[in-house]
Formats: C-alpha cells, sequence, structure tokens
C-alpha cells in the first residue's frame, strides 16, 4: 500500500479545489475540483492535531495520576482539582467530539480564522466540562466527603449512571451528539463566535449523555488511570458508535451497574 493511499485512507489528503475570493465570506473559497493533483486537507489535519493534543493529555494525565496518590479519595485543592480536571476531559472527551470539530472546520474551511474558530470550539467545549467539574468540587466540599463508606457510595453512583443510561434524556442526549445537532441551529455570523456557540452547544449535549459517569468518576476518585480508560471507552461508544437497539443499551447499562457492583464489594 503507497503512503498516497495511506493518507487517503485517512483523508489526510483529497483532490485538489480551485479557489476563489468570496466577497460574503471575506475570504477564499473552494471552487471546481481538480482530481488529476491531490492536497492535504486542511480540515482532517487539524482534527489530527485534536488526537495529538488528546495524547498528550493522556500523557500527562498519566503523570498526575501518580502525584495523585498521596491524595486518597479527596480531591485536593480546587486549583490541583481543576488541573486534573482539565487533563482528563482533554484525553477522555476531545476525542469523542472529533467529528464535530472537522465538520465544522471542513464547512468553515476558506473563511477568515477559520483556524482560529475551530480552536475558540474546542475551548468553550472544554470550559462546559470545566465548570461541571467545579459545580461537583463544590458540592463534593459541602457535604464534606470523602465518607467513611465512600466506596459504596461510589459504588451506588455507577449504579445510577448505568439506570440513568436507559432514560430517554440520555438517548435523546445520545442522538443530538451523533447527529451533530450543534451545527444545525442559527449561528453568529462571525466565525470565531460561531466556534463559541457550537461548542457550548455540544457540550451541553454530551453533559446530558455522560454527565452521570463523570459525576462517579468524582466520587471514585482521580488518580486511577484504568477507571479513566474505561470511562473514555464508554463514553466513546456512546456517542461515536452507530445507533443500537434497548437490548444492547440494557447491555451495557448492565456493565457498568456490574462495575458499580464490584467497586463495592473489592474493597
Amino acid at each position: 500500500m503507497s503512503l498516497t493511499e495511506v493518507l487517503a485512507a485517512g483523508r489526510l489528503i483529497r483532490p485538489v479545489r480551485r479557489r476563489g475570493f468570496c466577497p460574503a465570506c471575506r475570504g477564499w473559497s473552494a471552487g471546481a475540483v481538480n482530481r488529476r493533483r491531490l492536497e492535504f486537507d486542511p480540515a482532517a489535519l487539524l482534527a489530527l492535531g485534536v488526537l495529538v493534543v488528546a495524547a498528550a493529555a493522556w500523557a500527562v494525565s498519566v503523570r498526575l495520576s501518580s502525584s495523585m496518590g498521596a491524595m486518597g479519595m479527596g480531591l485536593g485543592s480546587v486549583q490541583s482539582f481543576a488541573t486534573t480536571w482539565v487533563m482528563m476531559m482533554t484525553a477522555m472527551m476531545l476525542p469523542s467530539a472529533l467529528p464535530l470539530v472537522f465538520q465544522f472546520a471542513r464547512t468553515s474551511e476558506g473563511r477568515r480564522g477559520w483556524q482560529a474558530a475551530t480552536g475558540a470550539l474546542g475551548l468553550s467545549y472544554l470550559l462546559i466540562w470545566l465548570l461541571f467539574g467545579l459545580v461537583c468540587y463544590t458540592l463534593y466540599r459541602a457535604v464534606r466527603m470523602p465518607w467513611s463508606d465512600q466506596r459504596l457510595i461510589g459504588g451506588l453512583a455507577l449504579v445510577a449512571a448505568a439506570i440513568y443510561g436507559l432514560t430517554s434524556v440520555k438517548r435523546a442526549s445520545e442522538a443530538r451528539c451523533r447527529e451533530l445537532c450543534a451545527l444545525h441551529r442559527a449561528l453568529p455570523f462571525n466565525l470565531v463566535r460561531s466556534g463559541v456557540v457550537v461548542g457550548a452547544r455540544y457540550g451541553l449535549s454530551c453533559l446530558g449523555c455522560s454527565a452521570a459517569l463523570m459525576v462517579a468518576t468524582v466520587l471514585i476518585g482521580m488518580s486511577s488511570l484504568c477507571w479513566m480508560a474505561l470511562v473514555g471507552g464508554f463514553i466513546l461508544v456512546y456517542k461515536l458508535a452507530p445507533p443500537v437497539v434497548l437490548r444492547y443499551q440494557m447491555l451495557m447499562s448492565g456493565a457498568i451497574a456490574a462495575l458499580g457492583v464490584v467497586y463495592m464489594i473489592s474493597g
């Protein structure tokens, strides 16, 4: 398999598009396609950059998890929590937003500042998750956790997340994520503002889809890389896998509930 075929299979290259100036967009837009020549796809390269950022966040999370060992099941200071939480969300959630990032970059390519707008999308998406994490942290501190029976609390949270996975709210949020509904409603003409709005909308949909699992993560503790990998895997299935029938949704919820039971009795 040649290098060109590999790049084409990964959608990193495409036929060259002739470009012309568009007064409405105030930038250069794609026109006719020249299939005899190939060029790197800027949107695909930007999406690849997102994966690189997520991989770097995983590497940082590995280092942070080793330094959190002494923290036990607590969350530490708000600064420490915020740093760890942002790294976790970048590692776990950013890859699941890849279809949205790619589609936004593809449709906005050619307009002035489209790269900055795509970056603003990613930042606003992560900001939604940071705000959610800070709310969890505040409530965690308000009830003076961790408690003596924190392992039981964490296991019950997983069981509750499994039950939530069968609700209509979760299924509707999952459908909005899969169908990229954040792009479908009216958006500001300013491209950077559009990126911010799209990222925030998508983040709210993700909250509806995955918030219960993230609450369980906070209650269990964030120093376990194994748990991070498991939750990240479930979220990728939730958001990227084709829609499944109720039978398979019940099986997935059953697996999460089983993890909760194992967590409760393993201590």
